[in-house]
């Protein structure tokens, strides 16, 4: 019985980069909790909310942020160990998950420098994830 061939470099590169991109989402939102006392301040000065609901609206934030990012963490860890199984399919869901993630970004506007830094990394992972030599071993013609 033979052993399956190793990931090329650029795969493990890839996961592993995917796999930073979902550690970073996870301490931003650990960070997110950890200042929720400031939450309702910070939403206050925005100027979008009222007084009186800048607290339920800090609330509901910090929520849907955990979700979110919970949410895309797993799909990048979870189809990130998939493609080590050369589940070529994978490769099209992480590219489909990492392309609504950045829509989701760009489109609240929320670009601050963490996110340029996962931006970076992301692309830098998609390059990798979609160069020949991950291609040809997910495919199995390697």
């Amino acid at each position: 019985m033979t052993a399956a061939p190793r990931p090329p470099r650029q795969l493990v590169l890839a996961v592993v980069l995917w796999w930073i991109v979902a550690l970073f989402l996870l301490l931003q939102t650990g960070l997110m909790w950890a200042g929720r006392a400031e939450l309702p301040q910070q939403v206050l000065e925005s100027g979008l909310v009222a007084p009186e609901e800048a607290t339920s609206r800090a609330e509901r934030l910090l929520w849907t942020n955990t979700a979110l990012a919970v949410l895309f963490a797993a799909a990048y860890f979870g189809f990130g160990a998939l493609l080590f199984r050369q589940q070529h399919w994978a490769r099209i869901a992480l590219s489909v998950v990492a392309l609504c993630h950045l829509v989701m970004v760009l489109g609240t506007g929320a670009v601050f420098s963490v996110q340029a830094v996962v931006l970076v990394i992301g692309v830098l992972a998609a390059v990798f994830l979609w160069q020949r030599a991950s291609t040809d071993w997910l495919t199995g013609e390697r």
